[in-house]
């Protein structure tokens, strides 16, 4: 793949093979299934020792909320404030960046990362992804598409005659005996050396002595040290040869040469700048060096634009694209999150956000309320129905009810201890059901439509049938307080579904997939708000909902919430909103 800087220059990735992102995607599982058993093994015994046990229920409500973030949070962490790279990918020299080579920032991580449930479907084989893949050019899975992003490959730093002291200090030993393509595969194995597996490195040591001991004057089969050191020390012995005459760059061009030998310090200077921008950040560092990378950085790509032009050799173009990429990355990268901005966004830019896109939100909820009051009257006429609908443990609980309203127990009761527990089980259920929402918009919102539905017709049975039974105000003073927020969460995140589905039905005058990236990003910002309403809900409804108060005081909160909610989408951000336009 190749992309071009805003310095105009090109530089070229190596995009990652189905194989390689599948061994990085199973260590990282891997390194998930571990952190997991601690949590559920480790922390819980830990926590018998030291924990009373009047914080039983707390201890249990953290280990939910961890395992769901390590579930859901891991990719797009490591992806969103890592510059692309999980562990896993790391190890196998692959990184996430985005379309036109800029690094990947947060919410396309969130995007490619939430998409994975339907990316991993059928459950654990990873199908669907692994199909897109094979059948896109640019090795894509629909999170990827969705994203805007593309899996690279990790070069190594090649290994320029410029940069061995040795070869400095002396000179020449004769005239080169390998070609510029022989010499360039014999320093990518000697970069590379160090990583490779010891069973591979022997098998690739062997394939290249056989073709160029050769051409060094000895015998393949009389080499009497490893094969590896014997391509070590062929590689110092051939980049003397080529240091007396231009070194690596040259290629048969004088100006190449000239270029190696008048810039090889600059370049020094740049690549130390890079190693310690690379560790700690472009901001670690003080502003007169940020100065003068970004002049160093400015200078290096010129030189790769020259070097080009005057045909210098591939290893010497190739490290130039390595550098000025690093570089590139570096500068620009996204700014720093903060907790400011995550504030401010959450007062006005959601909001507004959700007032700018209400066609697709209002079409989600009629899909969600519509299949509701339906199933509920179709229950309410025939309870008998309901046995088509709902599960026995629903069918018992309305069973149930009159005796337990009778006796002045709520629609479900939980002990003070373990109402943390409860919420935060509720809140991580909730979230993922809205994950699967949002999800299936990327199947041309099919995947949407079909969540949508089948919650509305689950909830329209249950409130038929409790209907059916005279216990509406018993369940609604349970479902309302938390409910009146839950439910516009899932329809924001299920309008967030189509308008990003809606890219594949509706792009207008661009290309679907250009409408999809735009689309999916502003689809996530819709995700990410209704997932903070869901915490405000599950919270209610571990706390609240199932509280001994009386119904008229759970419908009276029920209403200031709804009160409360109106007013914050409604009005909050729109003075911000007109001052911008």
């Amino acid at each position: 793949m190749e992309v071009e800087t805003p310095e105009h220059v090109a530089v070229s990735y190596q995009l990652a093979d189905l194989g390689s992102r599948f061994a990085a995607l199973l260590l990282d599982e891997l390194i998930i299934g571990g952190v997991l058993l601690v949590i559920w093994i480790g922390l819980p015994v830990l926590g018998m020792i030291v924990l009373p046990s009047a914080l039983y229920g707390v201890g249990l409500a953290v280990l939910i909320a961890l395992s769901f973030l390590v579930m859901w949070g891991y990719f797009v962490y490591f992806e969103g404030f890592r510059d692309g790279q999980t562990p896993g990918k790391r190890r196998l020299g692959l990184r996430v960046v985005q379309d036109g080579g800029y690094p990947v920032t947060l919410r396309a991580a969130a995007v490619r990362n939430l998409l994975r449930v339907v990316d991993s479907f059928p459950p654990v084989t990873w199908l669907v992804g692994g199909t897109v893949m094979m059948l896109n050019a640019s090795t894509k899975r629909l999170g990827d598409l969705a994203a805007g992003t593309v899996v690279v490959r990790e070069r190594s730093e090649l290994l320029l005659a410029a940069d061995s002291d040795e070869a400095a200090a002396a000179g020449s030993d004769g005239a080169p005996r390998l070609s510029e393509a022989e010499f360039t595969a014999l320093a990518r194995y000697v970069a590379r050396s160090t990583a490779l597996d010891p069973e591979a490195r022997a098998r690739l040591a062997g394939r290249l002595v056989s073709h160029l001991a050769p051409r060094l004057g000895d015998d393949p089969k009389r080499v009497t040290v490893s094969l590896n050191d014997y391509l070590v020390r062929s590689h110092r012995e051939e980049a003397r040869r080529r240091a007396g005459q231009g070194g690596v760059g040259a290629g048969g061009s004088a100006q190449a040469a000239l270029l190696l030998r008048r810039q090889s310090r600059a370049w020094g200077r740049y690549r130390q700048l890079l190693g310690l921008a690379g560790k700690r950040g472009l901001s670690s560092l003080p502003e007169a060096d940020v100065t003068r990378f970004a002049a160093l950085y400015r200078e290096t790509s010129a030189d790769l634009a020259r070097a080009r032009t005057y045909g210098a050799s591939d290893e010497l173009v190739y490290s130039l694209e390595r550098w000025v990429g690093a570089g590139h990355n570096l500068l620009y990268r996204p700014g720093a999150r903060s907790l400011r901005r995550l504030r401010g966004w959450l007062a006005g830019g959601f909001p507004a956000l959700v007032r700018r896109r209400w066609r697709p939100i209002v079409l989600a909820a009629a899909l969600l309320y519509l299949p509701m009051l339906a199933t509920a009257g179709a229950i309410y006429r025939e309870p008998a129905r309901a046995r088509q609908v709902l599960p026995a443990t629903m069918l018992a609980r309305a069973e149930e009810g009159a005796q337990r309203q009778a006796e002045g127990k709520g629609y479900v009761e939980v002990p003070d201890l373990y109402m943390p527990t409860m919420a935060s089980g509720i809140i991580a259920n909730n979230v993922q059901v809205t994950i699967l929402a949002f999800a299936g918009g990327i199947l041309a919102g099919l995947g949407t439509v079909l969540a949508l539905v089948f919650n509305g017709v689950s909830i329209g049975g249950v409130i038929g049938l409790f209907a059916a039974c005279g216990l509406d105000a018993y369940l609604f003073a349970f479902i309302l307080p938390h409910g009146v927020i839950e439910l516009t969460a899932i329809c924001i995140a299920g309008g967030a579904g189509l308008w990003m589905g809606s890219a594949l039905w509706l792009p207008g005058r661009r290309s679907r997939r250009e409408v999809l990236v735009v689309r999916g990003r502003e689809a996530v910002s819709l995700f990410a708000g209704a997932a903070v309403l869901l915490l405000l809900a599950g919270t209610i409804e571990g706390f609240l909902s199932p509280s001994r108060l009386p119904h008229a005081v759970k419908f009276a909160a029920a209403a200031l919430f709804a009160a409360l909610l109106a007013l914050y989408l409604l009005t909050a951000g729109r003075r911000r909103s007109e001052e911008e336009g």
